[in-house]
């Protein structure tokens, strides 16, 4: 086998003018999405694309006699390329993948469908309005020479679809018809390609899901760190307490409206292109607040930074959705949910440190953050991989035309009417729309965004509870977070009982012949969990006297840790589950609500806690967080049916 220069590859590109033309009048301009596409890929993924499709041309004088990929068997019969399928037996590490979630250590079925071009043609989370909606035929993913170039190279190429030669449709016109005939669609090669993100291996899929966990921790520390020296600044600057809980809050709001805006347009441009440079953004927004020389200034800094802060916080669950199979989902979200949960829960102990510390200054606060910010940012930049599956796609139709030049290939990204600034303002708007006209997201919004109002009112009402009425330290406050944090890490005890009851529900549903169960499996944690907040907020609330033991709001908090996070975990994957084809839109008006609502809190707890007393202001959010506690049951009971009345929700598929 021979492989030829690019230079040797290039055919006759007459054939496809006319959808060459089509896609550039469209709107997608392939030479500026390959600048940005080529400045944020690494140079690794770029290579093994490159080198993985150099291997598929090869010349009819040196035929291949035996060539495997992931689809099967191709070599040359009589003069044409045959292929044969790889049966089950072929190959006992695909058939495991096959089975099992694809190149998991976690045992149990995988979850369908996978990607393909037909499944990204028909996702309009992806596609809005494609210009083709072509009938593929899916086997053999193989064209020969005669279909592409039409010179003497043959080129044996997987991993793409033709229409069925001759097919269209009344409606459609010679010219469309001819146009669709001649689309090449560029996806991947079958089930088990290594391109795609879910069969990445194991220590790939962990280090992306490491970093990009990371990096939503760095930014909700920042959110807590800070407020540890809110009565140091209030002295340095003259202003009341409630002024300078400000910054906080305008963290808080700029990170949830920023998520409205930054999550979107990862679903056009990749994940990486938004990670790295809002991470940048966050970092030098955060030295400007630290060398702030007024308050104004330190809100506007704080401002911006949650503003570029909001894409690593809301794309880090967007990025598990890209690489993890549904089951696996079950183990890793609250893995994820832990780290992201560490930074805001961990933040006060250190500040409380620092703040207290007569060798360094309180302005150490914010250089903390930017130490941990950069130290999380340099392996981002070095070996975080896109895992944006459209967006891999389209990288890979551009290696193939330049391979070839033959302007055929096409991803499923690239089929769209409209031009990029209406996509992208289509993107902006998704997530408000979701809010406006989907229950679901409106009544997870709601839900998470009181357990999210609580919890930063903790910052200012720690005080109250621990400082005032248990004489606590300043430092001994802020180790009392940590409460909070056991009963994060508590809820891991029941994972084995929701991956038990999930794995029921995913056999069961493959006993009636569906590919999946519906969303509402989701909701186990949640039903587990939910309970615990009220219990924990109403004993906390009436059991903070002097003449009780501290331990008995510690051991409080540690019930209300433990509920928020399952409720936050079943949310999430509920969501996205549900929302599949716009999880990174609907995960954004989640971020959104419950941000800029403990935005909200941060100003206003304080004031709760001194005019109506820690007993009942717990009480208040005690009583709210009971009214939502049915949640989880009723949506797991009849949230098919709203499934079923909803425009972008998965539909019920026992129907």
């Amino acid at each position: 086998m021979s492989f030829l220069p690019p230079s040797s590859l290039r055919g006759d590109r007459s054939s496809s003018t006319a959808l060459d033309i089509q896609c550039n009048n469209d709107g997608f301009d392939p030479e500026t999405n390959d600048h940005l596409s080529s400045t944020m890929q690494s140079f690794r993924q770029h290579r093994t694309i490159r080198r993985k499709l150099q291997q598929q041309f090869v010349t009819k004088y040196e035929k291949p006699e035996n060539i495997w990929t992931h689809e099967g068997q191709y070599g040359y019969r009589e003069g044409e390329i045959y292929t044969h399928p790889r049966e089950r037996s072929d190959d006992l590490a695909a058939e495991r993948r096959r089975e099992h979630g694809h190149r998991t250590f976690i045992s149990g079925p995988s979850l369908q469908p996978r990607h393909t071009a037909a499944s990204h043609l028909g996702r309009e989370g992806d596609i809005e309005g494609a210009e083709y909606d072509p009938e593929l035929s899916t086997n053999p993913h193989t064209i020969n020479s005669a279909e592409t170039l039409g010179n003497t190279p043959d080129i044996m190429v997987t991993g793409v679809e033709r229409p069925r030669p001759g097919v269209s449709t009344d409606s459609e016109s010679d010219i469309e018809s001819a146009k669709r005939n001649k689309l090449i669609v560029v996806t991947f090669e079958g089930e088990d390609d290594e391109m795609d993100p879910h069969n990445w291996t194991l220590r790939r899929r962990m280090l992306v899901t490491l970093l990009t966990s990371l990096m939503g921790c760095v930014i909700f520390w920042s959110s807590t760190i800070d407020a540890t020296a809110l009565r140091t600044t209030m002295k340095l600057y003259h202003t009341s307490f409630e002024v300078q809980t400000l910054p906080t809050a305008m963290f808080l709001i700029g990170c949830g409206v920023g998520a409205l805006i930054t999550a979107p347009i990862s679903e056009v441009i990749g994940r990486n292109f938004v990670y790295i440079p809002t991470l940048i953004g966050f970092m030098l927004f955060e030295v400007g607040a630290g060398l702030s020389q007024t308050i104004v200034q330190r809100i506007v800094c704080r401002g911006l930074a949650g503003f570029f802060g909001s894409a690593p916080a809301v794309l880090s669950a967007a990025t598990l959705v890209d690489v993890w199979s549904r089951i696996e989902r079950v183990y890793i979200f609250p893995i994820y949910s832990i780290i992201i949960f560490t930074g805001p829960l961990v933040g006060p102990t250190p500040g409380a440190f620092v703040v207290n510390a007569e060798s360094v200054s309180w302005r150490w606060v914010d250089w903390m953050t930017i130490i941990f910010a950069g130290l999380v940012l340099i392996p981002v930049v070095l070996f975080l991989p896109e895992s944006y599956s459209p967006i891999l796609l389209y990288w890979k139709a551009q290696e193939l035309r330049r391979l070839t030049g033959d302007d055929r290939y096409r991803s499923p990204l690239e089929f769209r009417k409209a031009t990029f600034t209406h996509r992208l303002r289509a993107s902006l708007y998704r997530p408000l729309q979701l809010f406006a006209t989907e229950p679901i997201i409106l009544i997870h919004s709601v839900y998470l965004t009181v357990l999210f109002m609580i919890l930063y009112t903790f910052l200012a009402g720690y005080i109250s509870i621990y400082h005032i009425a248990s004489h606590f330290s300043p430092t001994s406050t802020a180790l009392a977070f940590l409460g909070i944090l056991v009963g994060v890490l508590l809820s891991l005890l029941i994972l084995p009982i929701s991956m038990w009851l999930l794995r029921r529900e995913i056999y069961r549903s493959r006993g009636r012949g569906e590919h999946r169960p519906d969303p509402e499996i989701s909701l186990y944690m949640a039903m587990f969990g939910a309970p615990a907040v009220p219990i924990s907020l109403f004993w906390m609330g009436w059991t903070t006297r002097l003449e009780i033991s501290y331990w008995s709001p510690l051991v409080a908090s540690v019930f209300y840790g433990f509920g928020t996070l399952c409720v936050f975990i079943s949310a999430y994957q509920y969501v996205s589950d549900a929302f599949e084809s716009h999880a990174t839109s609907a995960l954004s008006s989640l971020q959104m609500t419950r941000l800029v609502g403990a935005g909200v809190m941060a100003i206003v707890g304080d004031i709760m806690y001194k005019h109506l007393g820690v007993g009942w202001t717990l009480t208040l959010w005690g009583c709210l967080s009971a009214l939502f506690m049915p949640v989880p049951y009723l949506l797991y009971w009849r949230g098919y049916k709203i499934r079923q009345r909803s425009w972008y929700a998965r539909r019920h598929e026992h129907d």
